[in-house]
Order: C-alpha cells, then sequence, then structure tokens
C-alpha cells in the first residue's frame, strides 16, 4: 500500500512523463528526478512562497542580492533556491506571475540564471550536479511549459465530469492568462469557447 508520500510522489512522475511526451521533451533521468522532487517539496504552500529561509522574503531580486554577496556554498543554496521558486511559481502557478508587479520574462530570465550559476559554482568539484543544473538553465522555459501541464493533469485526464464550478474557474483563468492548457484541459471535458477574441463570453457545451 502506497503512503500519501509515495502516492503523490507517483502521481507527478505520471504526470511529468505524460507532460514530456505530449510536447517531446526529452529530459535526462536525473532531470527528471529532480523535478518530481521539486513538484513533491514545493507541494507545500509555505515551501512554495517562502524565502530560502523560515520567514524570509521570498522577493526574487533580494535573494539574487544575498547570492552575489554570499560565500561559494550559501550562493549555491541561495541560488538553487531562487530557481526552484521561479520554475515552480511560473509553471504551476502561471496566474499568480500572470498578474504580478513584474513581467512573467523576470522569472523567467532569473530562474535560467540562478540554475546556470549553480552549475558554474559546482563545475569544478561536482561535474555531475553541474550537468544537471546546466540542463535546467538550457531548458527552462520548456520547463516551465512542462510543469503549467503537469498543474493540470488530474483536469485533463479526469474520468469525471468537473463541477460547472470547477469549469467556469478553468475558463476564467484561461481568459485571464491565455494559457492553452487550460483549453485542452476544457476540451477534454466537452467545453468550448466559441471563436473570436480570447476567453469569449461564450461557450459550447
Amino acid at each position: 500500500m502506497l503512503t500519501p508520500q509515495t502516492s503523490i510522489r507517483e502521481y507527478f512522475r505520471e504526470a511529468l512523463g505524460t507532460a514530456m511526451k505530449e510536447r517531446s521533451v526529452p529530459l535526462t533521468e536525473q532531470a527528471q528526478v529532480y523535478l518530481v522532487h521539486l513538484l513533491c517539496e514545493f507541494a507545500r504552500a509555505d515551501k512554495a512562497f517562502a524565502g530560502t529561509d523560515h520567514g524570509e522574503s521570498p522577493a526574487l531580486a533580494l535573494m539574487l542580492q544575498r547570492a552575489q554577496e554570499a560565500e561559494p556554498q550559501e550562493a549555491v543554496r541561495i541560488y538553487k533556491h531562487m530557481g526552484d521558486s521561479s520554475l515552480y511559481l511560473t509553471g504551476f502557478f502561471a496566474d499568480a506571475t500572470a498578474h504580478a508587479v513584474v513581467s512573467r520574462d523576470y522569472y523567467l530570465s532569473m530562474g535560467e540564471t540562478a540554475y546556470s550559476s549553480v552549475a558554474s559554482f559546482l563545475r569544478s568539484s561536482a561535474a555531475t550536479s553541474s550537468a544537471l543544473f546546466a540542463e535546467l538553465a538550457d531548458q527552462f522555459t520548456r520547463l516551465v511549459d512542462l510543469l503549467a501541464a503537469v498543474s493540470l493533469h488530474g483536469e485533463k485526464n479526469s474520468a469525471e465530469q468537473l463541477s460547472d464550478e470547477k469549469l467556469l474557474a478553468l475558463v476564467d483563468r484561461y481568459r485571464r492568462t491565455g494559457n492553452p492548457e487550460l483549453l485542452e484541459a476544457l476540451k477534454a471535458h466537452g467545453v468550448v469557447l466559441k471563436p473570436g477574441v480570447q476567453g469569449g463570453n461564450d461557450l459550447v457545451n
């Protein structure tokens, strides 16, 4: 019998595998394991919306300044959290970043830079880990898209019809973000937006 922790890990592994297959995004096994672990860790709200330490501001600009002034070991820890936070929030919580003061490109740039910095710090001492973070940096934008797909895996693959309330919530999210994954989730439940402007008012059921 699966424990709750094992269950969520298996769920994210399946969701990530499906997203990779649908988008033809190749990732090393090491990168896949890293992403599944990240998804499990950040499933806790206190982890997703936090800085590197308890009670610390999650502002990326402040983390970047701390990392630039820190000793190498501490810098790696901060840069890693920056990359993880940027990836998770931009992919799994696209709604939040779509309406943030800073743009989505800001998060993408910060995340890619953070992972690239980790790779640079580890290059001389941990080649395997350095290669992993270099891969995460190089694939950052595609990883964001993968996590966006993972965030809707349940809605797209559920055999049960979603309630009207949940369907309308998905429509509202699409109107605000234009995320094509939301259209796919709606189509999977027989809901199609009528042709017109993005997220038009009328639905075809």
